[in-house]
């Protein structure tokens, strides 16, 4: 092929260089790649020709189009066709030089520079250094419009991405930097505080990062994770707002509570959360667990919370290490709540046994106090829990147990747990007037470091440095690795409550995190500092916390801050304290219990969550896991053991007669609550004391004894007799003070002592003592525990289900409700029967008609299908019954095969089967209908 023009496009060239106004004509007309030259020896690629914007007459500005580009674009798809390296060469020189021209002459021209990323994403990229693609930077900053430029480059990327060379990932994460270059701008307020926007038009930003910042993760892996991150930290850096991340951002996946969703931030964030995501998912370089430690290590808030938000969504991918890291209490605050809530509620059954007590243990830790004067405040501190509890009430009896405690003391359930919930009022941010390392520094001369700490007043003015942000700063100060708080502790004994309580929960989190440190040096020296602390007359003469102040502990904290770490150390685990230690220990908690007074307990009080939360509550529970951890050392029974126990007696005997005393009643509710963990310690002690344990019946002891009890879910006969009796079981059901809850659990236990073969179904046992009461709701409670244990001991369940059910079917036959709400639970029954008998028959119908008055319709019929292999002529009179009352079946299966099994019986059970039909044509059930037509037809 020639190079040169012909004749008539000769001519045609000096006709449009004579007339200008030809030229446009002349440029759409050709795409040769023999024009180039052409057009370059007679200057029509000057770039001077390139147009400047134009200033209309009513103040418009209008951006001229640059005719001769349309050529270079249609031409430009010869260069790829035909590769050819030489006139791709000229086409990158052009592209530089005008562009050059145009920055040195401030001239701006966003139309000319989107057909130039038309040809660039056409030139062969052998051609072309990362030099040459530099200019796509002044394209891209183009102030009257980028959005022309920003879609071909970052369609350009995508190619790049999907050719997959070493040269063409490079330029892809050169252009992935370029197009989300982050800019500061003067903001709105009056301070000039600046704020972070994109060069890439924001809406098309974000449609991009929905699109492809995923795939941006699996496909470049790490180096755009890292890209990503940086440009997040760019946009924090300039906007200030990372510690606001959970107000400008309520949760770090898409949700309807995220109020922006186009600002810089956010759109950035996506950007960086997504790639991540697409990252670890592949996880191409094995590094993934790696970048996730490092991220979640981050001094950024929002990093941080992507990083427990990606963990989350992989945690199958997960190492422990990340896990632990995860749930560390630090993380357990409003900051992290979003991420971390949905991190446990998703994974809590899957982590391991001592990273679900971490959990436990951090959310039992927050605590809320008045805001004016510092005192704890029950109800707050009881919603901040439920909060966290209510990611994992379902898992076990304990986490469900803990948040019915919390729910029991503020009366309400947490509407949207897994939100912070201060958006609607200002915002408080604990400020600290010292950094930790600063605090690091003035260690030098510790006298004046404590009087630093202990004098120090703050401003109070919002967001200025405050206590709160100082106490904190100190905890930090403890847990350094250094140890050298804790090195010197005695040092620190005339520190204020507020300090001394983080030294403990420090080391409690150190211990808990199994941080490495030198833990047989540090135990001793923790708790030779507890035996001076609490041996001093000023720190029991210290104020409370009043009605108004700063968010921080008092004596109060301290004592539950130790007895906490006390329990901890008395886990079996290689951190734990040395058994030479117990005895300083026991001596230690012996002292706060003699000094330390009870909390109030009312009638209706919710004594298991006043007694595990109160500061001598804790220190009895640290007290009995103290006793349990020296038994469990030695031989069960042996002189050793009752040697150990005979020096816990007189304190359990002391503490046992507080109610009459004093009227104090943590102790009576924790050893209920222990019963078990005593009768290993002493079964003759316990046993004997039964009847002290709970006292008088309805008095405030029995209640709190009762209540403790029922947490134990485990019947000890000697209690089980007790009650018995006593008659206690008739008086609790009447008892208006202790709740359905507490109340459910003792009809557990008389279900459960009739299993065991304690009781009878004769006229002295508990469960006719339920059926001559006649409450549906105790009944409910009998049908469904037995329902749900019918997988367990089946043999035995089934022969109490089969005494139980005529006396239940008697009783709902005398009921003249439309609505039988007992019947329909006691359907659930039906998956007992594996035989159709003239009993079981007449007790199946005569619960059919109610079986939708609970919600039980579709597990009836499925059962009513299970049967129908067998006894399909009974099931059919059970399924006519059930249509005296109608409902609406969402899933047909069940149906379809009692229709076969029904008509399978010949002429008499097609008749059955047609008046079935008919029954269904009549409530205008389509449906079923057509099932049944289908089943004909087959």
């Amino acid at each position: 092929m020639s190079n040169e023009l012909s004749a008539k496009q000769r001519s045609a060239l000096q006709r449009v260089i004579d007339d200008p106004a030809l030229q446009p004509w002349l440029f759409k007309k050709v795409d040769s790649l023999i024009w180039f030259d052409a057009f370059k020896e007679n200057n029509l690629f000057s770039p001077n020709l390139n147009p400047a914007p134009v200033t209309k007459t009513d103040g418009t500005i209008h951006i001229p189009s640059w005719p001769i580009t349309e050529y270079l674009v249609s031409s430009s798809f010869k260069l790829r066709e035909e590769n050819d390296v030489e006139v791709a060469r000229k086409y990158l020189s052009l592209l530089k030089e005008v562009t050059q021209y145009a920055v040195v002459n401030e001239r701006s021209n966003y139309r000319t520079w989107w057909q130039f990323s038309k040809v660039l994403r056409n030139i062969p990229l052998e051609v072309i250094n990362l030099d040459d693609i530099g200019c796509v930077s002044d394209w891209l900053n183009d102030k009257f419009d980028r959005y022309l430029v920003n879609k071909e480059i970052s369609e350009w990327m995508l190619e790049l991405i999907d050719i997959n060379t070493e040269q063409s990932v490079s330029f892809a994460i050169f252009l992935l930097d370029k197009l989300f270059a982050i800019h500061s701008v003067e903001g709105r307020y009056a301070d000039k505080k600046h704020e972070a926007v994109l060069g890439f038009d924001d809406y098309q930003a974000a449609k991009f990062v929905e699109e492809n910042a995923s795939s941006l993760g699996e496909k470049l892996g790490l180096v755009a994770v890292n890209l990503c991150e940086q440009k997040l930290k760019e946009v924090l850096d300039i906007n200030r707002n990372d510690k606001w991340s959970n107000v400008w951002r309520n949760a770090i996946p898409e949700h309807k509570q995220n109020s922006r969703h186009n600002d810089a931030d956010d759109i950035v964030l996506k950007l960086f959360r997504d790639a991540l995501l697409g990252y670890v998912k592949e996880d191409s370089d094995n590094n993934a667990n790696e970048k996730l430690t490092e991220l979640i290590n981050s001094d950024y808030q929002t990093i941080k919370r992507v990083a427990i938000y990606v963990a989350s969504e992989c945690f199958e991918k997960l190492e422990q290490q990340v896990v632990t890291l995860v749930i560390q209490p630090t993380h357990f605050n409003d900051k992290y709540r979003h991420e971390l809530w949905h991190f446990i509620h998703k994974n809590f059954s899957s982590l391991k046994a001592e990273q679900q007590q971490s959990v436990i243990a951090a959310i039992e830790s927050l605590n809320v106090t008045d805001e004016d004067t510092g005192v704890l405040l029950d109800k707050p501190t009881a919603y901040k829990q439920s909060n966290w509890f209510a990611a994992i009430k379902g898992e076990n009896e304990e986490t469900q147990a803990k948040y019915q405690a919390c729910v029991d003391i503020t009366g309400v359930e947490p509407e949207h747990p897994d939100f912070s919930c201060y958006m609607s009022g200002g915002v408080a941010v604990d400020v600290s007037p010292l950094s930790v390392s600063e605090l690091a520094v003035m260690l030098e001369d510790i006298d004046s470091l404590i009087r630093f700490l202990n004098e120090y007043k703050e401003v109070g003015h919002f967001n200025e440095p405050g206590i709160e942000g100082l106490v904190n700063t100190f905890e930090e100060l403890v847990l350094l690795d250094s140890c050298e708080i804790l090195n010197n502790l005695d040092a620190f004994i005339e520190l204020k409550p507020h300090y001394l309580n983080k030294i403990f929960s420090a080391y409690s989190k150190l211990w808990t995190d199994k941080v490495q440190r030198p833990w047989n040096e540090l135990w001793p020296k923790i708790i030779n500092f507890a035996d001076k602390l609490f041996n001093e007359a000023s720190f029991w003469n210290s104020v409370d916390n009043t009605d108004s102040g700063p968010f921080i502990g008092d004596k109060h904290w301290v004592i539950s801050s130790y007895c906490r770490l006390i329990e901890s150390g008395c886990e079996k685990d290689e951190h734990a304290f040395d058994l030479k230690l117990t005895h300083d220990v026991k001596n230690t908690l012996e002292l706060i219990l003699n000094k330390a007074s009870g909390e109030d307990f009312n009638d209706d009080s919710d004594a298991v969550s006043i007694a595990i939360n109160s500061p001598r509550g804790r220190c009895l529970e640290a007290y009995v896991k103290l006793a349990l951890y020296q038994c469990r050392n030695v031989g069960k029974d042996s002189e050793e053991h009752k040697e150990i126990w005979a020096g816990y007696q007189p304190t359990f005997d002391h503490e046992l007669s507080k109610p009459d005393t004093v009227g104090e009643y943590e102790f009576i509710t924790i050893l209920l609550m222990y019963v078990r963990n005593f009768l290993y310690l002493s079964k003759d002690w316990t046993v004997q004391n039964i009847e002290q344990m709970f006292g008088e019946k309805n008095s405030l002891q029995w209640r709190c004894a009762l209540q403790a009890y029922s947490y134990v879910g485990w019947l000890i006969p000697e209690i089980h007799t007790h009650f018995k009796e006593k008659k206690y079981y008739p008086a609790l059901l009447d008892d208006e003070s202790l709740s359905d809850t507490v109340k459910g659990r003792y009809i557990e236990y008389a279900c459960i002592a009739y299993l065991q073969r304690r009781d009878q179904l004769d006229d002295e046992s508990l469960l006719r003592l339920l059926l001559d009461r006649q409450k549906e709701n105790e009944l409910s409670k009998v049908v469904w525990f037995l329902w749900s244990i019918r997988d367990q001991n089946v043999d035995k369940t089934k022969e109490l289900v089969f005494a139980l059910w005529p006396d239940l079917v008697d009783l709902i036959n005398q009921q003249d409700s439309d609505k039988k709400p007992l019947a329909s639970k006691l359907a659930l029954w039906a998956e007992y029967i594996e035989e159709m008998t003239v009993d079981t028959k007449a007790w199946l119908m005569a619960v059919a008609p109610y079986i939708n008055d609970d919600h039980n319709g579709m597990s009836f019929m499925q059962e009513m299908a299970r049967l129908s292999e067998g006894y399909a002529s009974d099931v059919a009179d059970i399924w006519i019954e059930t249509l005296s009352k109608p409902f609406y079946m969402y899933e047909l299966d069940p149906l379809e095969t009692i229709f076969k099994n029904i008509i399978s019986l010949g002429l008499e059970g097609q008749a059955i089967a047609k008046e079935i039909a008919d029954i269904y044509i009549e409530n205008n059930d389509e449906p079923v209908v057509a099932l049944y037509q289908r089943i004909i037809r087959g």
